[in-house]
C-alpha cells in the first residue's frame, strides 16, 4: 500500500533536524511525496537529514549575500533574558495533522487533527544550546559543554563566531525557536529525554561556566 503525504505534514515529523531559521521556510502545502507505508520511518528519517543539509547550506549562502547589504540582519531576540536561577520543563513537540492522510485509494490512513510526536519518528543526533553570542562567557559555556549541539544565537553575529570557532552557528531569527520551546532565558540547554525535550535554562555563576 502507498500513501501520499503533504510536505506540510512530512515537515511536521521532520522540524527538528531542521535548521532554527530555515524551518519556518518550508510551511507549504501543496508538494506531495510517495511513501511506502511500511518505509515510512526510514523515509522521515532519510528526509529530514536532507531538508536540514540543504536549509543549512541554502541559508549560509543567503546569509552571506545578506550580511554584506545589512549589519542589523541579526536582530537581537529582545524577550530572551539573563537566567539567574537554574530551571527545566519538559516540552511535548506533539502537533496535530492539519489536514486528512490518504492511502493511494483515497481511503483516510490519519484523520485531521491526530496527533504526531516526531521523536516517535526521528531520533536527535544533537542537543540545542541558545546563548548570546556576543558574551564571551555565554560562549565560554557553549564550549564547555559535553556532547554533540547545535549552537543558536539569541544576540550576536552568528557568521562572525562561526568563522572563529570553526563551526556552524545559527541565529534564531525572529525567536522563531525560541518562541516554539518557550525560552525566556539563556544560556538554555535541550536535550532529547524519551518523547519529549528537556529544556533548562541555566544560570553562569561568577568566575564558572
Amino acid at each position: 500500500m502507498r500513501l501520499v503525504i503533504s510536505q506540510r505534514i512530512l515537515l511536521a515529523l521532520t522540524a527538528l533536524s531542521l535548521s532554527p531559521i530555515e524551518a519556518k521556510d518550508f510551511g507549504i502545502q501543496g508538494q506531495t511525496f510517495p511513501i511506502e507505508e511500511q518505509n515510512l520511518k526510514k523515509v522521515l528519517q532519510e528526509k529530514g537529514k536532507h531538508l536540514s543539509q540543504e536549509g543549512m547550506e541554502k541559508h549560509a549562502k543567503l546569509l552571506g549575500e545578506k550580511i554584506q547589504e545589512k549589519e542589523t540582519l541579526f536582530k537581537k531576540v529582545s524577550w530572551v533574558k539573563e537566567a539567574t536561577h537554574y530551571s527545566s520543563f519538559f516540552y511535548d513537540p506533539s502537533t496535530s495533522l492539519e489536514e486528512d492522510v490518504l492511502d493511494a485509494e483515497g481511503k483516510v490512513l490519519f484523520s485531521k487533527g491526530t496527533k504526531i510526536n516526531p521523536l516517535d519518528h526521528v531520533t536527535l543526533d544533537s542537543g540545542l544550546l541558545f546563548f548570546d553570542g556576543s558574551n564571551p562567557k555565554h560562549i565560554q559555556w557553549a564550549e564547555s559543554q559535553t556532547g554533540e549541539f547545535k549552537w543558536i544565537l539569541t544576540n550576536g553575529n552568528p557568521l562572525k563566531l562561526q568563522e572563529e570557532k570553526e563551526r556552524p552557528v545559527f541565529f534564531d531569527q525572529g525567536g522563531f525557536y525560541s518562541k516554539k520551546f518557550r525560552i525566556k532565558k539563556i544560556p538554555c540547554r535541550i536535550i532529547q529525554k524519551g518523547k519529549a525535550l528537556l529544556v533548562e535554562e541555566i544560570p553562569i555563576k561568577e568566575g564558572k561556566v
